[in-house]
């Protein structure tokens, strides 16, 4: 096995680690957190489109892997979302989170960005990957992935997979939904992976097709982009 091989399953295999970390929760834990929060490493502005607002990535403040891997990205999300202010600080596993939740906590749909050190060749394979340690990982509780292959966000080539999970917790039962587009690595900057879950308490979202599709979350997939 050449050493180059030896590399690339090594960053799988800790990126694979690296995102059930981050994105393995399926309740809010920001929802007593101000909806603009914000930090000196990654500055925020009101977007120009009605209700949103802009986060711009920022190397500042940054440590370790997330240092290491940093991408110049930026995406407008509403205004009325939460932003984790633990994510992009310490050892936080995303650059960013910003989630919609009821009034209880329960997710109704969130999207975070991690990191994707690895060319296009080998997105099949990470996708692979992450779904397994989804599926044995004990956050999605009844996992199950609906589809995998190529696709295309904001104009950006990819590769993506979707799933489903049932939650039954403390008398309460939520269906989520989920879809990890994973971006690749080019001769210009790192990759990125976009994490997105929608949930049975939306009253817009019917399944898994529609993340992304419907709701909120296209306004942030639309106006994605790599770049400062």
């Amino acid at each position: 096995m050449s050493n180059q091989t030896k590399r690339t399953l090594l960053s799988l295999t800790g990126l694979g680690v690296f995102l059930l970390l981050a994105f393995g929760s399926e309740y809010s834990t920001n929802k007593n957190t101000s909806n603009n929060n914000s930090s000196s490493k990654s500055p925020e502005t009101s977007s120009t489109k009605k209700d949103a607002t802009t986060f711009t990535n920022s190397k500042a403040g940054l440590t370790g892997k997330l240092e290491e891997n940093f991408v110049d990205f930026s995406f407008d999300y509403p205004s009325k979302w939460q932003r984790d202010p633990e994510a992009g600080t310490g050892t936080s596993a995303n650059f960013v989170k910003v989630e919609n939740s009821t009034s209880g906590g329960s997710t109704i749909e969130n999207f975070a960005v991690g990191y994707c050190s690895c060319p296009a060749s080998t997105l099949p394979k990470l996708a692979a990957q992450l779904s397994d340690l989804y599926e044995h990982g004990g956050n999605f509780p009844d996992y199950k992935k609906t589809s995998d292959g190529p696709t295309t966000v904001a104009g950006l080539e990819g590769y993506e997979f979707r799933f489903t999970s049932h939650l039954a917790k403390g008398g309460n039962e939520l269906d989520l939904w989920g879809r990890a587009v994973l971006l690749p690595s080019t001769t210009e900057r790192k990759g990125a992976v976009l994490v997105m879950i929608g949930s049975s308490a939306s009253p817009i979202l019917h399944g898994v097709e529609d993340v992304g599709e419907k709701g909120e979350l296209p306004i942030i997939l639309n106006s994605f982009k790599f770049g400062p």
